[in-house]
């Protein structure tokens, strides 16, 4: 058969010897544009062989070939109806044939061509120039001729196998244990290619995302996607299809941390895959949270948020949390119902009458009595004598808070005291001016006059002595 017969003969869909008559008498008879001369009388006789120059010359010259006709013993798979009529019939119904040498293990999952003895459909009975007598390029446009890709094609972000049309990187073509014909389990399978970025570095996968271990699936598409790595939908839509009830509190929550809201989302500060830290943090809190807090911000309630990775490096006293690297000992990371998303109740004035419950961020780490106790030996330094000055500061009418005089994140000056403090509406800065002595110290803010307090006398070695129990501080008035 001339070799240009031979393609037209795969443009529409014939195969030579392949049905009750020659493919070549079928494209004659259907007038494929071939003059009735060219042709070479058909044979009214069996012939020794199949594969001349003037009849089917060209099969076997593929660059894969079939065993039976390279041996050129093209009884394997025809015989002849009637030799003077030069006709001819599969020696098995055509969705058996190949079974005939090809024995498949058909696993639970059975490709539908295979399951249909539909062979063909993929492979060239007779020879191909692709691996396996494939019709067509398996990397191109094999799979998608079934397959369409309306569902991918036109998608931003292709998987690199589907990009290249790889199919059978992921899937197996005839028959497999797994749904989908994937040649492994689908975590297994994804583990192949991305072991690595989802390992991580030794001993640093200690915590696992859920997904991870039930279905990569679950946030990526294997095949396309619109949005970046594939996911199904972009952070922090994405994460809220497991994580309701944080979408439930960013819908009704009063205060929204900023970073939850912005592009990406919840992945800004959580792993998605592994980490060494609890609840997937990508860093040490402190190191995360300076991430976006070295500079200021503007809320959206029009205040300014302090640059904090600024305040830490000036300030050396830094807050016991932020020593221990826990932002969210007093911050909720998402949503809050409090100002700066405080875990609990923190006074925002300057003057404010006490109550435990005015105060429950303080007490979450400090003891209550330090402010109920008036007297204060053994529980504050900050006395004089015996006396509790936190009590006598505290517990008034016009009670001095918390934040009258500590700096809540860090300071220059011991015990977190501050240089100075807003003060009524404008804000003005009250200087506090304190100093501390081997004993006590003293303060000489804008409020009141210098005021002085001693634990006790010192020692010769420098070192305080209670016994003394002298009453340095002035208690007349309001402190």
């Amino acid at each position: 058969m001339p070799e240009n017969l031979r393609d037209s003969t795969r443009r529409h869909g014939a195969r030579c010897c392949y049905g009750a008559v020659c493919a070549w008498i079928i494209l004659a008879a259907s007038g494929i544009g071939l003059q009735a001369s060219a042709l070479t009388p058909k044979p009214t006789s069996q012939t020794a062989t199949c594969q001349d120059g003037d009849c089917h010359g060209g099969i076997g010259t593929a660059e894969v070939t079939h065993g039976p006709v390279a041996q050129g013993k093209c009884q394997a798979c025809h015989e002849y109806v009637s030799p003077p009529e030069h006709t001819f019939k599969l020696t098995r119904p055509d969705d058996q044939l190949c079974q005939t040498c090809h024995t498949l293990k058909h696993r639970d999952v059975v490709h539908s061509p295979v399951q249909q003895g539909r062979c063909t459909e993929c492979h060239d009975p007779h020879g191909s120039d692709y691996q396996m007598m494939l019709v067509d390029d398996p990397t191109r446009g094999l799979c998608v001729s079934c397959h369409k890709q309306d569902g991918f094609s036109q998608k931003k972000f292709k998987h690199g196998p589907v990009a290249s049309g790889a199919c059978i990187l992921c899937h197996e073509p005839h028959s497999s244990w797994e749904p989908n014909l994937l040649v492994d389990k689908p975590q297994a399978l994804c583990l192949t290619c991305h072991g690595q970025d989802l390992k991580g570095e030794p001993g640093q996968q200690r915590h696992i995302h859920a997904p991870v271990k039930d279905g990569c699936t679950d946030c990526h598409d294997a095949h396309a996607s619109d949005f970046q790595y594939q996911l199904n939908q972009d952070a922090p839509g994405l994460c809220f299809t497991c994580h309701k009830q944080l979408e439930e509190q960013l819908s009704s929550a009063p205060v929204v941390h900023g970073a939850l809201t912005e592009p990406g989302g919840c992945l800004g500060c959580h792993a998605p895959h592994n980490s060494p830290l609890p609840n997937l943090q990508r860093a040490e809190q402190t190191q995360m949270c300076l991430g976006c807090h070295d500079k200021t911000i503007q809320t959206a309630d029009g205040r300014t948020l302090t640059n904090m990775a600024e305040l830490l490096a000036d300030n050396p006293d830094h807050h016991g949390p932020i020593r221990e690297d826990s932002c969210t000992a007093c911050h909720q990371p998402h949503t809050g119902d409090r100002a700066n998303m405080l875990v609990e109740a923190y006074p925002p004035q300057f003057y404010a009458p006490f109550s435990i419950e005015r105060y429950g961020l303080c007490f979450t780490c400090h003891q209550p009595a330090l402010v109920q106790d008036r007297l204060g030996k053994g529980l504050t330094r900050f006395r004089s004598s015996e006396l509790n000055l936190h009590w006598v500061h505290v517990n008034q009418k016009k009670g001095r808070t918390c934040r009258a005089c500590h700096e809540v994140h860090a300071s220059r000056n011991p015990f977190h005291i501050r240089d100075s403090v807003p003060f009524g509406d404008s804000d003005w800065m009250l200087e506090i001016k304190f100093k501390t002595t081997p004993t006590g110290g003293s303060c000489s803010p804008g409020c009141h006059e210098t005021r002085s307090y001693d634990r006790g006398t010192a020692r010769s070695d420098g070192t305080p002595d209670h016994s003394a129990g002298t009453t340095a501080y002035n208690t007349g008035g309001s402190p």
